[in-house]
């Protein structure tokens, strides 16, 4: 079934989205939405390894108006494009058009030092050019909830029986799987989050046969509330 559900990302498109709200003190919250249209495409079968691309065609930042917001979005459309390998559990494996990422950053990094300076667009800066030398780095943030972890998430392996995996932030994710009607919906859950600095954990993936049509993840921190959506577009 999970090499179905795979192969069946084939010409899909859908819609990410992360709402980010931010208590800056009792009376006063702020909230920033990012939203990408991402087309998914299946290139094929390699060994035991799944091929595809991810073209982000259209971003809607909510705080794009303002400076850093520019800035942040401009550095996005560095991911626009990912070509990757995925293994038959869902997890991303390599990044095959690293090199085009590598040079692109160059020539965005020249085009953005122009007009941004200071300590903050630094350490972006260097964030960026860290992950970029490192493969495994850049695969841990392609696959984070933030990016495309919603699609190519390792969860979708088996809906048979319950499922436990560490977690990046060091505690143990729990994938309960549960039948609705013709649909199969994977609750997540979360154990040993007092070794972290969050609060609550929880997540629901929907497929109605084949087909993965919605993902979910709430995670809540001491100030921040953060909410990572999946919606099958077409």
């Amino acid at each position: 079934m999970v090499s179905n559900i795979l192969q069946n990302f084939h010409q899909k498109t859908y819609r990410f989205e992360t709402i980010v709200t931010e208590q800056k003190n009792p009376a006063y919250n702020v909230t920033k939405s990012y939203a990408r249209q991402v087309e998914a495409y299946y290139l094929g079968k390699v060994k035991e390894e799944y091929r595809f691309q991810l073209l982000v065609v259209d971003f809607d930042f909510s705080d794009d108006e303002d400076a850093m917001g520019k800035f942040i979005k401009k550095i996005s459309y560095l991911f626009d494009e990912i070509e990757c390998r995925v293994d038959g559990e869902g997890n991303i494996t390599a990044v095959d058009n690293l090199l085009f990422l590598r040079l692109r950053w160059t020539k965005i990094q020249s085009e953005l030092e122009k007009d941004h300076k200071g300590e903050t667009v630094d350490q972006y800066f260097g964030q960026i050019s860290s992950l970029l030398a490192d493969e495994v780095k850049l695969i841990d943030f392609l696959g984070s909830y933030k990016m495309f972890g919603l699609l190519f998430n390792g969860l979708l392996q088996s809906f048979e029986t319950k499922r436990k995996r560490e977690s990046a932030e060091g505690f143990t994710e729990i994938m309960t799987p549960v039948k609705v009607g013709d649909q199969m919906v994977l609750k997540i859950s979360a154990q040993n989050l007092e070794h972290t600095d969050i609060n609550d954990f929880r997540g629901v993936f929907t497929c109605k046969g084949d087909q993965y049509e919605e993902g979910f993840i709430e995670i809540k921190k001491h100030n921040i509330h953060l909410k990572h959506s999946l919606l099958w577009i077409y």
